[in-house]
């Protein structure tokens, strides 16, 4: 991974994901509320089982030359919140912010901060410009965290598993640097 951590801001520390983060994360991903908008919706399908092997793995795909996911924790309390990470997505086929917090972690303003650091990091170690980042059109929180990075509605991309259009932010060096 490229990312230099640990990445610490006033509440937050960002840092490599380890097996240590899993329980939480599981935990996360079977919420039915923090899973509402991702996707078509559906929590985890997996045993915890095979989602740990699925976890594990993850780590060995991860180079040192690689964008990813960070594991977020809260200084105060010591504890896993969630995952913020800019990385190559798929869907986009384009660089995307992306970040999941588990439900206890929501309205503490995490997100934001997380997203700032991740976002410096990524425009001070690469050479990227261009960034996009998509939320379901109904995730009126996940929308303001966008408007408040500074990203900005670029386009609509159909989501064959919802069946609606999803909108899809953009933010590029300058914009970001401007605003941050």
């Amino acid at each position: 991974m490229i990312f230099r951590t640990p990445i610490d801001t006033s509440r937050l520390l960002l840092k490599q994901e380890s097996l240590n983060d899993f329980e939480r994360f599981y935990n996360m991903s079977i919420d039915p509320e923090v899973m509402q908008y991702i996707g078509d919706g559906s929590v985890y399908h997996w045993t915890k089982e095979v989602a740990l092997e699925k976890y594990k793995d993850g780590f060995s795909r991860q180079g040192n030359h690689e964008l990813g996911n960070l594991a977020v924790y809260s200084v105060d309390r010591d504890l896993y919140t969630g995952w913020c990470g800019v990385d190559y997505s798929k869907y986009l086929d384009h660089i995307e912010l992306s970040y999941r917090y588990c439900r206890d972690s929501w309205g503490k303003g995490y997100a934001t901060e997380a997203a700032v650091a991740i976002l410096t990091e990524t425009y001070q170690v690469t050479d990227l410009d261009d960034i996009l980042a998509c939320t379901h059109p109904d995730n009126t929180a996940s929308i303001r965290v966008l408007e408040k990075l500074g990203f900005y509605f670029s386009h609509s991309k159909l989501s064959k598993p919802i069946g609606k259009n999803i909108p899809v932010y953009k933010i590029d060096r300058k914009t970001y640097a401007a605003k941050n």
